[in-house]
């Protein structure tokens, strides 16, 4: 079985004082069994294209274990961030887009949020969207439906399926779009179980957030009771499909 955490992060965050490197998530994923892990800067990085460097470089020296996401601040003129969102998916091989609402203070439907929607639509690759915790509403994902019936080709893949605060609310609005799919790190084991249940395996996928929480986000699935097929698509088919890898 294939496992692939499809959110992870690399470098420095001013925001949520946070640091990681290369050898301690690599380290991790060698521990707990992660084929590949999906990467992306944090919000708050010092420097987001140099840090979108760092992980086409570590993709590279692990052929390809790590893929990277593009986490950049919209609220730059548009064509500066599309210019460097055209570049890390056609150049260096970058797998999505990340709109991060709470970092990143972005409401999903406002200018800059529907340019990031936009411009993952026109490169053809995923959008995932922090959605839950603190920064309600823009975090609420019921702001991610327009969205997603706006760009129907374009999965949208919202970060942490609520984390638990708003898990209920993605789920409602993961049933008016079969174009969006739910990651469930920090969701509670039951509401994970819930999600499954009602949306079918084909719509939820696994990812930590963090090394330190791959165990316990492996173990949430793997205590579901989910037959092989089902836990195969949770832990590694469906990223694998919606992120082309």
């Amino acid at each position: 079985m294939r496992i692939i955490d499809a959110h992870e992060h690399l470098g420095s965050c001013r925001i949520f004082d946070a640091e990681l490197t290369a050898d301690r998530l690599l380290s991790a994923l060698d521990v707990h069994g992660i084929d590949t892990a999906l990467v992306m800067p944090f919000p708050g990085a010092p420097d987001a294209a140099r840090a979108h460097d760092e992980i086409a470089a570590l993709s590279d020296r692990t052929g390809g274990r790590v893929r990277g996401i593009v986490l950049f601040n919209p609220h730059v003129e548009p064509a500066h961030y599309a210019h460097e969102a055209e570049r890390c998916v056609r150049e260096l091989r970058f797998v999505a887009l990340k709109l991060h609402t709470v970092g990143h203070a972005v409401e999903p439907l406002s200018r800059d949020g529907r340019h990031v929607a936009e411009t993952a639509a026109r490169l053809g690759v995923p959008l995932m969207v922090h959605t839950g915790g603190v920064g309600t509403p823009f975090a609420s994902p019921s702001h991610c439906l327009p969205l997603a019936r706006a760009h129907p080709d374009t999965a949208i893949v919202l970060a942490h399926a609520g984390m638990g605060v708003a898990t209920r609310e993605a789920a409602v609005v993961a049933g008016e779009a079969e174009n969006i799919y739910l990651e469930t790190s920090w969701c509670p084991v039951l509401d994970t179980a819930t999600l499954v249940a009602e949306l079918g395996a084909e719509r939820v996928m696994f990812g930590a957030d963090a090394p330190e929480n791959i165990p316990i986000e492996l173990t949430k699935f793997r205590g579901l009771g989910l037959d092989a097929k089902a836990l195969e698509r949770c832990l590694g088919g469906n990223a694998t499909r919606v992120f082309g890898l």
